[in-house]
């Protein structure tokens, strides 16, 4: 077992993203998280404090992640509108591309707490564009950019449902259209 270090806790944090993923949060156990991080399981409580803390934690790592990729989007030289296209695309691209992140956040279970950090870029350009008068002033941007959340994470929530009604590309092309449609003049 390795001991603490300054990699313990994004190694502890990796290893348990992927057991949250795997079991949720109720069968998760910690002694698979520290063995998969290769740690002693009492650096979980020195780092997080308990299992739930480590769960609060994962759940931030994972929304935090989200809001990374959106930002390192080649946007420059676009018009709000098309950035806001591209950013609600990406988050779409981003929950396909990373199936462990998706479902800790799809399976979440403390109260959404997580989520105002994973809609950060598509809500300051909301302000923004809407500051600049691209986008409309009855808008509420908080409650667009959650709207495209759920838009984008709830095609995974309920594949079931949403796979008979096309591919996955054309799902997230009609999210962010309907995102921008429903933002613009």
């Amino acid at each position: 077992m390795t001991h603490r270090g300054p990699d313990a806790p994004a190694r502890l944090l990796e290893a348990a993203l992927r057991e949250f993923a795997e079991r949720g949060a109720g069968g998760a156990r910690t002694q698979h998280i520290a063995t998969r991080a290769g740690v002693n399981k009492q650096l979980i409580h020195y780092y997080f404090e308990t299992k739930a803390g480590l769960y609060r934690a994962v759940l931030r790592h994972a929304a935090e992640a989200v809001a990374v990729q959106l930002a390192g989007l080649p946007l420059i030289g676009l018009t709000a509108v098309e950035r806001l296209r591209r950013l609600v695309r990406g988050q779409f691209d981003f929950f396909r591309e990373h199936p462990h992140h998706t479902a800790i956040l799809v399976g979440a279970t403390d109260g959404g707490s997580w989520a105002d950090l994973s809609i950060r870029p598509i809500l300051e350009l909301l302000r923004e564009g809407q500051a600049t008068g691209f986008f409309r002033d009855d808008l509420e941007p908080e409650s667009h950019a959650r709207l495209a959340l759920i838009l984008t994470l709830g095609y995974f929530a309920a594949r079931p449902v949403t796979t008979p009604w096309g591919s996955s590309t054309e799902w997230r092309d009609r999210a962010a259209e309907l995102i921008v449609r429903g933002s613009s003049w």
